[in-house]
């Protein structure tokens, strides 16, 4: 795997329901409800390896027919999980997501706790596969004690991090950890919360949260902004892309994929405008499936899709 991505952190059963009309508190919503593997490390896992990357995911899985079916559908793609724990007498990792009618996550529900299995010890255990990969990239659905064994171990090797700050509550855990990272890629809520900013309501104004996310010690910043695209900066350079117009149908994931593209772009020492662009690609394909990770993503599919997004700003 000496050319590969080392994964780290949720797989997940999802359980997504889209309201058929405007959501009603406190009350019984008409949706369309599906189920599908999910987890942040395990959607970056499989984008990368139906990608072409080889890429092996450390995760937690409960001893269920989630779990199994997790893993044997990960090892289908292309992902090495034969690291993986299967921690017994443990319920594996659920996400439910109420979406509403437009799509967007309305409200979200985890229960993660089968990652406590995500030890120090256990990554120490598998410090051969930070030695034998070219990247480690990992979501903040570790523990304190875990995200730091992960950082020093990469440190110890000499691989490039990227993390996914996962989301608002858990993304503000990143902001003394930025020095020692090389990638990170937050939405606007979580870059928020790294920064501990008020709204970013602007292109303009997320842009210079990315040169800012640089300014306190990350090597490059992408931050995504929905439907308005993403932006990116780096100590040399920094633009905005707008996103590639589709119609939404779940946005689960499109985010995960994005980062993955960022990830398999530095793999291939793609700048990180030109993996950006890739990435909102990627993302696109996500948006108009219902499926977490979409099933026809490959690069022929990115460099022959049918809307090329055009660089707005560039510095």
């Amino acid at each position: 795997m000496a050319d590969g991505a080392l994964i780290i952190g949720a797989a997940n059963f999802d359980i997504k329901g889209r309201m058929l009309h405007p959501p009603v508190i406190t009350s019984s919503n008409s949706s369309a409800i599906r189920t599908s593997f999910g987890g942040v490390a395990r959607n970056i896992a499989e984008n990368l390896a139906r990608l072409g990357a080889p890429v092996t995911l450390l995760t937690a899985v409960g001893d269920d027919y989630a779990g199994e079916d997790i893993l044997s559908g990960a090892d289908d793609v292309g992902v090495d999980v034969s690291r993986a724990i299967i921690a017994e007498d443990e319920t594996t990792g659920t996400y439910l997501a109420a979406l509403d009618e437009g799509g967007d996550l309305y409200l979200g529900l985890d229960d993660l706790r089968v990652l406590r299995h995500l030890t120090p010890d256990y990554l120490r255990m598998n410090r051969d596969a930070f030695r034998e990969c070219a990247l480690v990239a990992f979501d903040l659905n570790l523990s304190e004690e875990a995200m730091l064994t992960a950082i020093h171990l990469a440190h110890e090797y000499g691989k490039p991090i990227c993390v996914d700050p996962t989301s608002t509550v858990l993304a503000s855990r990143m902001r003394p950890h930025l020095p020692m990272v090389n990638v990170v890629t937050p939405n606007i809520a979580e870059a928020e919360a790294i920064l501990r900013c008020g709204p970013i309501h602007t292109a303009d104004e997320a842009l210079n949260a990315a040169r800012q996310l640089v300014s306190l010690g990350v090597e490059a910043a992408v931050i995504t902004q929905a439907e308005s695209g993403a932006c990116y900066a780096t100590d040399e350079e920094s633009g905005q892309f707008p996103a590639v117009r589709v119609e939404v149908r779940d946005t689960t994931g499109a985010g995960d994929a994005l980062t993955a593209v960022v990830i398999f772009g530095w793999l291939n020492g793609l700048t990180v405008a030109d993996s950006l662009q890739l990435g909102l690609r990627a993302a696109a394909l996500t948006l108009r499936t219902v499926e977490t990770v979409a099933p026809e993503l490959s690069l022929d599919r990115l460099y022959g899709f049918d809307e090329q997004p055009a660089q707005l700003a560039d510095e």
